[in-house]
């Protein structure tokens, strides 16, 4: 490792909360950039999930958008403590005064500290027959599927998508492709408070998918606030005028949205802001961090990935001779909507620029494939 990045020609202590594609994409930077440093991860949960393929359990088992952190952990050289670290303001203020985490009996200390504990979901269900976001990455929603077609009683089962944001969008699609060939009698709702469908999309985008959800026999039903489930009936209140109706439901996805568990608010460099303090030696990268300046600061995996490789880079910098960072500038390169198994729509480069069908599917495989092979040690993000 290049002297530069010694502390005191010791080999440089980092230390990464939370193993999302932000503290991966640092930790694998770190790595390549700094052969010997002493990388040590902090999640609770066992594996990476690869969360943009979250959809695809409908179809196959969730172990295979799972990667364990022992296998990374071997690949790439750093140590893995599966425990959850609750924090808030005052507990970073006590990290950067002591240089060092409290764990059980024990002290890890760092010379830098990454922050990427990522978002929860909005929404949260323990009811039987509903799952959130974070249910579904804990739960093959597959062998849900399978248990429920399986059961005998009623012929008609009705499947609810509720929220029609990219994941909800994503996984009506998946269920349309599963259902179609299962031989079921079946409906799927996609339900959603907004007038209209993907506001935040080009208009070109959401008429596409409302396209394609004719032509699968998907229900879109707009303007209708989610207000729980009595039983196995799902119960709603229009955004206007306040008119209260029901859905029955077999199956149903709470999917609406996620939000930082605590926002870290971020200098341009990634470096932690407390008011007008800069946490020099505490970094943030992904969907918890707000960073200031021009740089993306949307929750999603492409920002997720070049805000960790940025606060990788400024680390080293930092920990340099000349104590310097550099801004972080990555802008969206575009945003592509799985539809199923073989189509997709969204935007590459510029938002005017709307690709759509095996074009958008194949263009989507290959951000996937792309991220596979960085985690295989091959690093192509040039961008």
């Amino acid at each position: 490792m290049p002297s530069r990045y010694r502390r005191n020609k010791q080999p440089l202590r980092l230390v990464i909360i939370g193993g999302g594609y932000a503290g991966l994409s640092a930790l694998i930077t770190l790595r390549h950039r700094a052969p010997d440093a002493e990388i040590t991860l902090i999640d609770p949960r066992p594996c990476h999930l690869l969360v943009t393929r979250l959809h695809e359990t409908v179809r196959k088992p969730l172990q295979d958008i799972q990667i364990p952190f022992q296998t990374l952990a071997r690949r790439f050289n750093f140590v893995h403590i599966q425990q959850a670290i609750p924090f808030d303001e005052a507990q970073l203020q006590t990290w950067k005064a002591k240089k060092s985490i409290r764990l059980g009996e024990q002290s890890l200390a760092f010379d830098y500290l990454l922050m990427a504990v990522g978002t929860q979901p909005d929404s949260t269900s323990s009811a039987d027959g509903v799952f959130d976001l974070d249910s579904l990455s804990r739960h093959s929603l597959n062998t849900e599927i399978d248990s429920l077609l399986a059961a005998p009683g009623k012929l008609k089962k009705h499947f609810n998508v509720i929220g029609a944001g990219p994941s909800g969008i994503q996984f009506c699609f998946e269920l349309a492709h599963r259902l179609a060939n299962s031989g079921a009698d079946y409906q799927i709702n996609l339900i959603d408070g907004h007038d209209t469908l993907l506001p935040l999309f080009p208009a070109a985008v959401g008429r596409y998918v409302q396209k394609r959800l004719d032509q699968r026999g998907i229900r879109l039903l707009t303007g209708q606030f989610y207000r729980g489930l009595d039983d196995q009936t799902l119960l709603f209140e229009h955004a206007h005028s306040g008119e209260q109706s029901s859905l029955p439901s077999d199956l149903t996805l709470l999917l609406l949205g996620k939000k930082p568990r605590l926002c870290l608010h971020a200098n341009s460099s990634g470096q932690i802001l407390l008011g007008n303090q800069v946490l020099s030696h505490l970094f943030t990268a992904g969907d918890c961090s707000h960073y200031d300046e021009l740089g993306s600061n949307l929750l999603t995996s492409q920002a997720a990935i070049r805000k960790g490789k940025a606060a990788a880079n400024n680390i080293l910098l930092n920990a340099g001779a000349l104590r310097f960072c550099l801004p972080y500038m990555h802008q969206e390169l575009g945003y592509l909507l799985s539809l199923g198994p073989d189509d997709a729509v969204g935007w590459v480069v510029s938002k005017n620029n709307i690709i759509s069908g095996l074009p958008a599917y194949l263009a989507k495989q290959a951000t996937e494939t792309q991220y596979d092979l960085f985690l295989s040690g091959i690093d192509s993000y040039l961008l």
